[in-house]
């Protein structure tokens, strides 16, 4: 006797681009990778900088325009509001140029074509809570909550964002796919046992195999592609044909 057991639920899948000795290495997107990291560095350092001068730039702006206002309107008749001065009111603008250029370079370089072809991005997939759990089409009384509350669970997945936001820059690629997902090979031998239902790696999985085969194909309803700079920023980038 046989079985098909089935995720009918979401599956994230997720493509990193970061410059690494392979990237830099490529015979095609090479000097891309290098680009950026030339301009990461620039941002880098420019970060640094203002973070420097941010409060004494501050003072400098507060002073300037409490001086302007006096000698306009007179003394002390109009003030800077202290409560609602913000530090984080001065910019560097060296700092947005250079990410203006690397977004700019990134929208020129990337289209479907390097996305789905750049052998040296990270990829991986992930399931997305709110799915079941069917055998043959048949919803079973299988609870698969625990899997996505588990610790390590969320644990893989804050290790692979820390993991990136130690990084200067890194472009992601991120789709979500709607639909029922079954295991390589498909049939199983014997009886459905949902203890033999587990998590590997953010995966739901039976009998050791991932449900990552789409079975009646996918709807999208995701589908992001985001610079990330070292300033703890972002912008999206247009998906376009080559």
């Amino acid at each position: 006797m046989s079985f098909e057991v089935t995720y009918n639920g979401d599956i994230q899948f997720i493509k990193v681009f970061y410059s690494t000795e392979k990237t830099r290495a490529g015979k095609y997107y090479g000097e891309f990778y290098k680009k950026m990291d030339a301009l990461a560095s620039d941002l880098k350092r420019f970060k640094q900088e203002l973070y420097e001068d941010s409060e004494k730039a501050a003072k400098i702006a507060k002073d300037a325009a409490n001086n302007a206002l006096s000698e306009r309107f007179g003394p002390l008749r109009y003030i800077i509001d202290e409560h609602h001065w913000d530090e984080d009111m001065i910019i560097s603008k060296m700092l947005d140029d250079r990410k203006e250029e690397m977004l700019a370079l990134a929208q020129k370089t990337f289209n479907y074509e390097v996305l789905i072809e750049e052998e040296g991005a990270e990829e991986y997939k992930i399931h997305l809570e709110e799915g079941g759990i069917e055998v043959d089409g048949q919803g079973v009384e299988t609870s698969i909550m625990d899997f996505f509350d588990s610790d390590e669970y969320h644990e893989l997945n804050e290790a692979k964002l820390e993991k990136l936001e130690k990084l200067d820059w890194f472009i992601i690629w991120s789709r979500t796919e709607a639909g029922e997902f079954k295991t390589e090979g498909c049939q199983h031998e014997g009886n459905y046992s949902s203890q033999e239902l587990n998590m590997e790696n953010c995966l739901l999985t039976y009998r050791g195999l991932p449900l990552v085969i789409p079975s009646n194909g996918t709807d999208i309803f995701s589908n992001e592609l985001e610079i990330h700079f070292v300033d703890e920023t972002r912008a999206s980038l247009e998906m376009t044909d080559a």
